[in-house]
């Protein structure tokens, strides 16, 4: 009986901790992670990830401990906070997200409901700040400052060219197929608290995608020069992907500026969307409502926003 009794409280309280976001203290864990959790200078933010937390737990992808362990684990926090996020986010504008019930493949699959035969695959990255003499610094406060935007671009534009060879391993194992809409989602969440300060004077994702640079006075007004690169010692890193050809498999970027201490209650607000004018699977005009969409316009060669 006392068996018994036993495995009934252990089952309860196993059920109970599984209720949470937050684990037990353990060896190895974030120290962002454990600093939420057990701060209570932190207790908002705490609170607001529990809370996204339980409207993320049924579209988890493959185990629910799994995600768990992997969001406590050093270095892992930011990444999974990000795809729970990114997942609300579009359940929030109405996204049909399936569960695949396994962590292989991409990170978010979506149906349209319009459309049975059309399938959204997205891929999630929260890049990090880098380990080599191209990290990006801690922030420096002052009035005179200058952000390490080169740096910063590094970490994006190298997150892009991560995923999209991601994308062709899919394409090659037959995970995906070639006629699958595929849109990478790439948050600042892992980049210090420069996210915000890098979208003048326009949205980061014009600087890394198709090459926007510095903003330009002239007498006929102010313009934004195109920047095809930028250079990482002797090494030029393209800044203009989605210009080529080669890329036209990413149907889209979807990035967010935000950090998990500022994110609001609807991170869809953070989103912004950039589609790839040479995609070969166009992301369709009617998806994403409510999210802040970029597409070219060919007729008027200029960028409008939806």
């Amino acid at each position: 009986m006392l068996h018994y009794i036993e495995k009934i409280y252990e089952f309860y309280y196993v059920g109970l901790i599984m209720n949470s976001f937050f684990l037990k203290r353990k060896n190895n864990e974030d120290t962002f992670y454990s600093q939420i959790r057990d701060c209570n200078e932190r207790a908002e933010t705490k609170e607001q990830i529990e809370y996204f937390w339980r409207i993320y737990r049924p579209y988890v992808q493959g185990k629910e401990s799994n995600f768990l362990d992997k969001a406590q684990m050093k270095g892992y926090f930011k990444q999974c906070w990000w795809e729970m996020v990114l997942s609300i986010g579009l359940l929030n504008v109405g996204a049909n997200i399936k569960n695949k019930n396994t962590e292989k493949g991409p990170d978010i699959l979506i149906e349209d409901l319009e459309e049975t035969l059309l399938k959204i695959y997205i891929e999630a990255i929260a890049p990090k700040e880098g380990v080599t003499e191209d990290k990006l610094p801690e922030m420096p406060w002052g009035y005179d400052i200058t952000l390490p935007e080169n740096k910063f671009l590094f970490r994006a534009s190298g997150a892009f060219i991560e995923k999209h060879k991601k994308y062709k391993s899919y394409i090659k194992n037959n995970t995906i197929c070639e006629k699958d809409i595929y849109i990478i989602a790439i948050s600042a969440c892992n980049l210090g608290e420069y996210g915000s300060l890098m979208d003048y004077p326009c949205p980061t994702l014009f600087k890394f995608l198709v090459g926007a640079g510095n903003q330009v006075l002239s007498p006929k007004g102010a313009f934004v020069e195109y920047r095809p690169q930028i250079m990482k010692g002797d090494i030029p890193i393209e800044m203009n992907c989605f210009l080529k050809n080669k890329y036209n498999g990413i149907s889209a970027v979807l990035y967010s500026n935000t950090n998990i201490l500022g994110c609001p209650d609807k991170p869809e607000k953070t989103f912004i969307i950039l589609r790839n004018p040479l995609a070969k699977n166009p992301l369709p005009n009617k998806i994403f409502k409510g999210i802040k969409i970029w597409n070219f316009d060919k007729e008027h060669k200029c960028w409008i926003k939806k």
